[in-house]
């Protein structure tokens, strides 16, 4: 009885492990906050524990702990505890824990998962013919994606809303399709030229010329490195007569890839009806990665101010803002903030530091040893055993490739978990290896009729049940408080009401996720402007229509967003969207909140503390000093601004009128006259009409246009409302020093004011 029950869960745990790889990749669900990464986690975490549950019930089955011993044991051991003693000392510990949502990639709970994932599939892989089973799953996944991701591309959609775009693709984003398919790649290879009882031959040239195609069409260079490193080494490793013999179905998929490689990239226009692929990659949506160099500052800058720790999982976007050179202001996307680094050594640098840094790095270099020892094809293991002789080469180079893409970009959810599948498949694909189990015994057995029993399993499933119910709990609050966020979102067009409450739902269900008290900080505060806009004073009406009722109404809205704005600065106070947040909130209601100025303008600088150079946050703090007529202070923010920015028009623009303003028209006309040359480029813009025909009143000395620096356009903003709302003890603003002067810009040298007190 107790050997039939041990199959069925040995049945179990195979079907399920099988349903992880294959649908993970797969897996999406349009109700979440994202739609991707926040659903797999969470079907990631559910699926896990359950295969936790049945490999450890599995253990009383046998008598006795039983788990298979590998290479990579103890680096990645050492790895978890690196990420919980990270998590712990972490300035933002919530964030580290959950993720910096909706990013759950790389917080502390994601990686217990996959590690705690490769434990489980690398103990129950005992066999050949389940890490065949295991990659036939993989490969049917990966077909379906490259497939799917392919007809994106040329136009054919899955019928869903927000499939309905070019680069989409089940796994979520480009870099997880092109990841997923590289390190699958070696096996169709090599059995193009080597026949094998894995993948035949005709299987493999169809395979490996749709990822090659997938590859090629949807990424850039870096996707371009792996794709042919794949092509290289399993060419160089396969035996020359084995190259002659099959040379014509391996060209099929190099044709192929050139071919698309021609008709994407040739320099020269191409003729009608070639160059189609052309304009489609040209028009195709590509990820924006963070430049090495710009990376290397910022881990670098961490490693110095967080050797050994790091800052914690997930921080990498607060990690950015400190600590970002100014020249990222100079690029393209300079207004992106970016929370994820160049790669992943450069990622667990910053966030998980030295000791993180080196567990990764201890882990890649066994995985390289491991790869390197098993490369040569028709190589038999320790054992003699043939039947791996196209497979383990394959694995090794899949070992190398998943390497190799660490270096060389950030993971992601799905290339994390199909690089740990690979990592177990080639472990266990080894005799040696599989057949290399530990088993655990603390020595208390208990006595039943004719036998004795190990009471050390028994002890292990009852902790693990403690464990397990509540983080199956949780896991259900965040899912469904994810989904009410999610149903916020859609609502906050049409439904005010309904919005408020679905976000009191997914606050009461995981009160620690920042990202919603922002959310409804925000919905409170458009709550209330939209009664004042209603009923406030007009130009028709200059005493408004507010009554009694609903002064208390505002003053209720506002006073709930303040508070759920200073909750999420508590919450998470490295956050400087958090900081920017607050603050614009109390700049929008300056018009019936007393002392309003002064919490905006020090939390505008404690937004600046964190995201130092960031031109937007000074122009902000620029625009409302000018608002108040404090022209001096106002100066030196645009000042900064263009200082840290030295092509930031806006910036030109607001200094070029609070100069004029001042009375300063010498220099303002200086200012406009380097907006107009920025702007040379495209004379048709409104942008450029706007800065022309401000530069034209500026030389005529005409000081009647309007001003525009500074408004935000709130109604709480106007005064005759009248005051609902009194914010005692206000602060002294948290004024950061100015930019040094930046010699990429002439600008008038004016004077630092101090700020003015009331």
């Amino acid at each position: 009885m107790r050997q039939q029950i041990s199959k069925y869960i040995d049945h179990a745990l195979t079907l399920l492990l099988l349903v992880v790889a294959g649908a993970t990749p797969l897996f999406f669900f349009n109700q979440t906050t994202e739609f991707y990464e926040v659903p797999k986690l969470l079907f990631l975490i559910v699926s896990t524990v359950l295969l936790l549950g049945l490999w450890i019930f599995s253990w009383i089955l046998k008598g006795k702990v039983v788990i298979t011993r590998t290479p990579l044991d103890i680096p990645l051991i050492v790895l978890l505890g690196v990420v919980l003693a990270s998590t712990y000392f972490s300035a933002s510990r919530d964030v580290a824990i959950y993720g910096n949502f909706p990013r759950v990639h790389g917080s502390a709970v994601s990686w217990v998962v996959y590690i705690l994932l490769y434990f489980v599939t690398v103990s129950h892989l005992k066999d050949l013919a389940r890490v065949k089973s295991l990659l036939y799953v993989l490969y049917g996944s990966a077909g379906v994606v490259a497939l799917v991701s392919l007809l994106s591309f040329f136009g054919v959609y899955l019928p869903f809303d927000f499939a309905q775009a070019v680069n989409f693709t089940p796994t979520g984003s480009s870099f997880s399709t092109i990841a997923f398919l590289t390190v699958l790649l070696p096996l169709p290879l090599l059995s193009i030229l080597n026949k094998n009882k894995y993948l035949s031959a005709p299987l493999s040239v169809v395979l490996a010329t749709l990822f090659g195609l997938t590859i090629v069409l949807t990424g850039s260079f870096t996707s371009y490195v792996g794709l042919m490193v794949a092509f290289v080494v399993c060419l160089f490793i396969s035996k020359s007569a084995q190259i002659k013999k099959a040379l014509g179905l391996f060209m099929v998929p190099v044709v192929a890839v050139a071919l698309a490689l021609f008709l994407t990239y040739w320099p020269t226009p191409l003729p009608a009806g070639l160059n189609n692929i052309q304009k489609m990659e040209a028009s195709f949506p590509k990820e924006i990665q963070l430049p090495f160099a710009i990376s290397w500052k910022v881990s670098a800058s961490v490693f110095r101010d967080a050797t050994f720790l790091g800052t914690g999982p997930s921080s990498y976007l607060f990690n950015f803002n400190t600590y970002k050179p100014t020249e990222f202001n100079l690029l393209k996307f300079w207004n992106f903030s970016f929370d994820t680094a160049h790669d992943e050594f450069l990622q667990v640098l910053g966030t998980l530091g030295l000791l993180g840094f080196l567990s990764l790095l201890v882990t890649s270099l066994v995985v390289l040893k491991n790869s390197w020892k098993n490369i040569a094809l028709g190589k038999e293991d320790a054992h003699g055993d043939s039947s791996t002789h196209v497979l383990l080469p394959a694995l090794a180079v899949s070992g190398i490739l998943s390497v190799l893409l660490l270096a060389l970009h950030a993971t992601t959810l799905v290339s994390i978990v199909v690089t740990f599948f690979v990592f177990a498949a080639l472990m266990a694909s080894q005799k040696s290896v599989r057949e290399k189990v530990m088993e655990l015994s603390i020595g208390i057995k208990a006595s039943t009729v004719g036998k004795q029993v190990d009471l050390f399993p028994v002890l292990v499933f009852i902790v693990f049940l403690l464990a397990a119910v509540p983080v199956l709990y949780q896991t259900f609050n965040v899912a469904l408080a994810d989904y009410y966020h999610h149903q916020a979102l859609v609502q906050a067009s049409k439904n005010g009401t309904l919005t408020y409450q679905y976000l009191q739902n997914a606050e009461r269900l995981s009160p620690r996720i920042d990202l919603y008290r922002v959310d409804m900080a925000q919905t409170n505060f458009a709550l209330a402007n939209a009664i004042a806009a209603k009923k406030g004073p007009t130009k028709d009406n200059p005493k408004g229509s507010l009554t009694d009722k609903d002064k208390q109404t505002i003053q209720t809205l506002l006073s709930q967003s303040i508070n759920e704005g200073r909750v999420a600065v508590a919450l998470n106070s490295r956050s400087s969207r958090n900081w920017e947040v607050i603050a614009s909130i109390y700049r929008n209601i300056t018009g019936v909140a007393n002392n309003a100025l002064a919490f905006s303008l020090d939390s505008y600088g404690k937004a600046i503390q964190r995201d130092p150079l960031n031109p937007v946050l000074r122009l902000n703090v620029g625009g409302i000093y000018y608002s108040v007529k404090n022209y001096d202070l106002a100066i030196r923010f645009f000042s900064d601004a263009i200082n840290l920015k030295p092509d930031y028009v806006n910036a030109y623009f607001n200094l070029a009128i609070a100069l004029r303003d001042k009375g300063d028209l010498q220099n303002a006309t200086a200012v406009a006259q380097q907006m107009v040359a920025l702007l040379q480029k495209d004379t048709n813009s409104p942008d450029y009409k706007l800065s022309v025909k401000l530069l034209e009143d500026l030389k005529k000395k005409a000081s009647d246009q309007q001003a525009s620096a500074g408004k935000t356009g709130s109604a709480l903003e106007n005064s005759e409302l009248g005051k609902v709302s009194d914010l005692k003890n206000p602060p002294t603003p948290a004024t950061p020093a100015a930019v040094k002067k930046n010699p990429k810009v002439n600008l008038p040298t004016t004077p630092t004011p101090a700020p003015k007190k009331k």
